[in-house]
């Protein structure tokens, strides 16, 4: 492994344990058995390489998810979304824990949610349409708040599989699927 991702790995950690503005480039350097004038080179500020770490996991998040997403019923689409939190929190449990913990303060954590969440609601718009909902737009938007308040408690609890799967089925039922 590189450095370069010793620090990166590093910096998450500590970012997840201890939060972006308690953890100094020194702490991350002896975890990392690393130096600061590395981090600096590498990264420049610490905010670089916070935003290095979030760009990371939304890239490896939208690799994950896409299968499940792309090319899928209405049907199909809303009942992977309801599961998105599962697989989200399952992949990368230590960046979802980071960003659990930063997003309601760090605008660069908040930006890049906001990206990648985007497109889904404009797909899950179509879906409740194509599916006769009333008014698909505001269903899109409640199920939206709900995903994003259960990845949160998700991240939060490091609840077992069985519950949020129990969990998860029964959003599945409240949509008939």
């Amino acid at each position: 492994m590189s450095k370069r991702q010793d620090i990166l790995d590093a910096a998450l950690r500590l970012f997840t344990e201890n939060g972006v503005r308690a953890t100094s480039t020194k702490s991350i350097a002896q975890e990392a058995e690393s130096s600061e004038g590395l981090i600096f080179k590498h990264f420049v500020t610490k905010d670089n390489l916070l935003e290095e770490i979030i760009k990371k996991g939304y890239q490896a998040a939208a690799k994950t998810t896409s299968p499940y997403l792309i090319g899928q019923t209405p049907q199909e689409y809303v009942a992977n979304m309801i599961e998105l939190p599962i697989i989200l929190t399952r992949s990368n449990p230590d960046f979802w824990q980071m960003q659990y913990k930063i997003m309601p303060l760090n605008p660069i954590s908040s930006r890049y949610h906001e990206n990648f969440m985007r497109p889904c609601f404009e797909r899950l718009t179509e879906c409740f349409e194509s599916l006769d909902y009333p008014e698909p737009d505001l269903e899109a938007e409640l199920l939206l708040i709900h995903i994003d308040g259960v990845w949160k408690y998700f991240a939060a609890n490091q609840l077992d599989l069985e519950k949020e799967n129990a969990l998860v089925a029964t959003m599945k039922k409240k949509y008939n699927l």
